[in-house]
């Protein structure tokens, strides 16, 4: 998630759609009081600058350890900072702060909200739960199956931790009481025309480079293609799971 005062702009980041490389793409444009929750440590990866409202959170947060981090290099350093900034924001935005519901985004910075363009990338979500999955079970040494993890998402089992229940749809991120709160939503289907037209409309000189910052995850051998994934009954599943984003934009299997 962004709240940049500098572009009057909201970046909601929704999850599995290309949210993190959009908020690493856009850090190098943002002012000194920015504020950048997602994707800090992919930021930093590369080389590009945190904005000052950043470095002075964590440091804040991490009540001036932060910096003793930098002796067990720069991965510990970078995981470090990433820590203190999101549990400086939990109390405000909940469990996960760069995935936070817009209506604890819109309570937290009222004054933001009511002023900034709103901006959240949307996924099909019988493909974003396939690339979910396989996000999460990357570090698993026998991970369930795609089938299984689907059964015990609509279950409402967590299966060790494996499926992410309390932040899986994408739906609350970007709507509050079931209306889109977003001035923009844009497709990942067709991710780098509609952001191209959206930064265009807001004055912002974007090139359009977005690093690939969580992909790469599927293993060899995978089937090509989310539809592969499933069966009939897992399309019924994941239809009723996210019904309301389904019926809002039309997607379909």
């Amino acid at each position: 998630m962004i709240i940049s005062e500098r572009h009057q702009l909201i970046v909601l980041h929704c999850r599995k759609a290309a949210g993190s490389s959009l908020c690493v793409s856009l850090a190098r444009l943002l002012g000194p009081e920015d504020l950048q929750i997602s994707a800090l440590a992919e930021t930093m990866a590369l080389g590009i600058p945190l904005t000052q409202r950043v470095r002075r959170i964590a440091w804040r947060q991490s009540r001036g350890v932060l910096s003793l981090f930098r002796l067990l290099g720069p991965r510990a350093y970078r995981r470090a900072l990433t820590r203190a900034v999101d549990h400086a924001y939990r109390p405000m935005l909940g469990r996960k702060p760069p995935h936070a519901p817009a209506a604890c985004v819109a309570a937290t910075f009222p004054q933001e909200w009511a002023s900034f363009r709103k901006l959240a990338i949307i996924r099909n979500p019988w493909d974003k739960t396939v690339s979910d999955y396989y996000w999460r079970i990357q570090r698993q040494r026998t991970p369930p199956s795609f089938a299984a993890y689907v059964e015990a998402l609509a279950a409402g089992h967590d299966l060790g931790g494996i499926v992410p229940l309390a932040f899986h749809d994408n739906w609350p991120m970007y709507t509050i009481n079931d209306q889109v709160v977003a001035d923009r939503v844009v497709r990942f289907e067709q991710l780098q025309q509609d952001l191209q037209l959206f930064f265009r409309d807001a004055g912002m000189d974007w090139d359009g480079w977005m690093p690939r910052s969580k992909g790469g995850h599927r293993p060899a051998g995978a089937p090509g293609g989310y539809r592969n994934h499933y069966t009939p009954e897992l399309e019924v599943l994941i239809g009723r799971l996210y019904a309301s984003e389904i019926d809002q934009f039309g997607y379909q299997f």
